[in-house]
């Protein structure tokens, strides 16, 4: 009667072990559930001709590692733990629309928020918004992973995606309202919904498929990956399945012409590449494009396939007066009064206007390349210095030609500077000019001595064009002769101008006696959001703030509160000596009358970039 035992440990086994394959065998039914719930609710993968990244890796593993190491591969994915990058914790977060919360199911990210369908039908039928639900939602996809990641939750009816309400900073590290990311006056509550907007540039070969009953959208690929730059795949792919048809392509002296090689291409086609996705651009014919996708394909001329916009002042464009009747505010929203690029991912626009491009062979693959760079701005080694523009610019004595000790600056802070706005910082002008006084009058971008010297006024920088390179001098008045340019567009300039020189003044080495904080502290109460975090930023830098927690977007009674006693340490601090450039009185205090003069003064026109 011995062996009961032996067969109850046996019995317990067996059960134990079909209990651990039961659960087994349920993980993985739940993870397909969860994938195919997950591929129901995004955009549909696969179009004709196409093969996607992947089936490139086996014969170039080289470039499929380097381009993976990208940010433009990063640039649309399926969310999962492996893309998500904010803390999906359950916090409240808050915003124009409401609370709203992240949360995380296993491998799964949701979102309890305020039904974004039920605010889009009020809207259409023109109804006031009223009593919004609470709904849950899965997150079923990531926009970026750079400087900041958005969100875009399901929709119960089809593929259609909204954006979670909330943004998160890579580089700070926080969640902040989608809507305070961009430079634009509050609009309150909106809905933003991927499929329209960011299918063009933020996938391969994207098609909206949109149309009254139904979003169908359906992408060769998520992200910027091979096909966009190198054309559809899979004619390559077959012609080169056999080793020795590899090996023969191998031997042949010619291109292959079943794929395309943008280094091959003319500067002008190579360009266009990028500038696909990098233009002020449109579509011909918006309804077609809306059921069926864009039909440019790589190597082909782009013209054809968009609009390209150029500002009336360089190029007539008949059919630019039908746009500008529907929003005045189109150029506006894109370009300085002289055409030159005021907002980030334009930056193929500002080639188009840059003689080096015009009248030579100037490309973005000059200076930019997708494999074996620098994933931060993709420069190829030879471009991170001065060799891109001395290659063909040759300068004997440097130094003798930019006025500066040597290795002070480069040839970008001169003729490229930071002129363009986006994500919540400036980024350097791809048109690439000379510092010019008169047209910085004519059209308020700022000039490039006046963001490195942000501590000099017009009329010095007026002095020294002069005398180094013969300009002539135009007439200034009042404060642009005495206060720095950088703080008077701060305090006086319209938003995109203060959002450029609080860059300038946050950005700048600290040397000697701080003087910026009164500054950036004054902006903490500017009405645009975007503004705000970018003094933020500079503020928390400078040693006045050491330890103090200094948020652009904190109530107005707490930025009032951190302002001042950003102020009382200052004036705790060393100071610098007494400089109306720099609104320091002859007492060595902050200059508070003057700064007051020039905010009665403030431009108060609306900005909305359309970064």
């Amino acid at each position: 009667m011995r062996p009961a035992p032996l067969l109850a440990v046996a019995a317990f086994a067996g059960a134990a072990a079909v209990a651990s394959i039961s659960g087994r065998l349920g993980d993985h039914h739940e993870r397909r559930r969860s994938h195919a719930e997950l591929t129901r609710h995004t955009p549909a993968i696969g179009r004709s001709g196409y093969v996607g990244s992947d089936a490139c890796a086996p014969c170039h593993p080289a470039a499929h590692a380097s381009w993976a190491a990208t940010y433009h591969r990063t640039m649309t994915q399926r969310a999962g733990p492996d893309s998500v990058l904010a803390p999906f914790d359950g916090r409240d977060l808050d915003g124009p629309g409401g609370p709203h919360r992240p949360l995380r199911r296993g491998d799964e990210f949701w979102a309890e928020l305020p039904d974004p369908e039920h605010k889009l039908a009020r809207a259409a039928e023109g109804l006031p918004l009223g009593h919004v639900p609470k709904v849950m939602r899965r997150i079923v996809m990531t926009t970026g992973s750079h400087h900041m990641q958005v969100y875009w939750v399901e929709s119960p009816r089809d593929r259609r995606l909204h954006a979670f309400p909330s943004a998160w900073l890579t580089d700070e590290q926080k969640w902040v309202p989608v809507e305070s990311t961009l430079l634009r006056p509050p609009q309150g509550d909106v809905v933003y919904t991927w499929n329209r907007a960011c299918v063009p540039c933020h996938a391969v070969a994207g098609q909206p498929r949109i149309d009254d009953a139904r979003v169908d959208t359906r992408v060769a690929e998520l992200g910027i990956a091979c096909e966009s730059c190198h054309g559809p795949g899979r004619a390559h792919v077959e012609a080169r399945r056999s080793p020795l048809a590899r090996y023969a392509m191998h031997l042949s002296p010619g291109p292959d012409p079943s794929i395309v090689q943008p280094a091959r291409l003319d500067h002008r086609r190579s360009a266009e590449l990028c500038g696909q996705c990098h233009g002020v651009a449109r579509f011909p014919d918006e309804a077609t494009w809306l059921a069926r996708g864009d039909a440019y394909r790589p190597g082909e001329p782009l013209a054809p396939h968009r609009q390209l916009v150029r500002h009336p002042v360089r190029e007539a464009q008949p059919w630019l007066d039908a746009v500008l009747d529907e929003d005045p505010e189109y150029l506006a929203g894109r370009m300085w009064s002289d055409g030159h690029v005021r907002v980030t991912g334009r930056e193929y626009t500002g080639l188009l206007e840059t003689p080096c491009f015009q009248r030579g062979e100037l490309s973005c693959l000059s200076c930019h390349q997708l494999h074996g760079s620098d994933p931060d701005d993709q420069l190829r080694a030879a471009a991170t210095g001065d060799g891109a523009c001395t290659s063909c610019h040759v300068l004997p004595d440097i130094q003798a030609h930019t006025r500066h000790p040597a290795g002070s600056v480069s040839c970008y802070d001169c003729h490229m500077p930071r002129t363009s706005y986006g994500l919540l910082g400036a980024v350097r002008s791809h048109v690439i000019d000379s510092p010019d006084l008169a047209v910085t009058l004519a059209t308020g971008r700022p000039d490039a001595c006046s963001l490195c010297h942000v501590d000099r006024p017009l009329a010095w920088t007026a002095g020294h064009l002069r005398g180094w390179y013969g300009h002539p001098e135009p007439e200034l008045a009042g404060h642009q002769r005495t206060v720095a340019a950088a703080v008077l567009w701060a305090i006086s300039g319209d938003a995109g101008q203060r959002a450029l020189a609080a860059d300038a003044l946050g950005r700048g080495d600290i040397v000697g006696p701080d003087w910026r904080a009164p500054i950036l502290a004054h902006l903490l109460a500017d009405p645009y959001d975007a503004v705000r975090q970018i003094a933020a930023r500079g503020l928390r830098r400078l040693p006045s703030a050491a330890g103090l927690e200094v948020d652009g977007l904190a109530p107005a009674e707490v930025r009032e509160t951190t302002a001042a006693e950003l102020l009382i340490r200052w004036r705790a601090a060393p100071r610098p000596g007494p400089d109306p450039a720099r609104l320091v009185d002859p007492a060595g205090d902050h200059d508070l009358a003057t700064l007051q003069a020039l905010a009665a003064h403030r431009d108060e026109r609306p900005i909305d970039l359309k970064e």
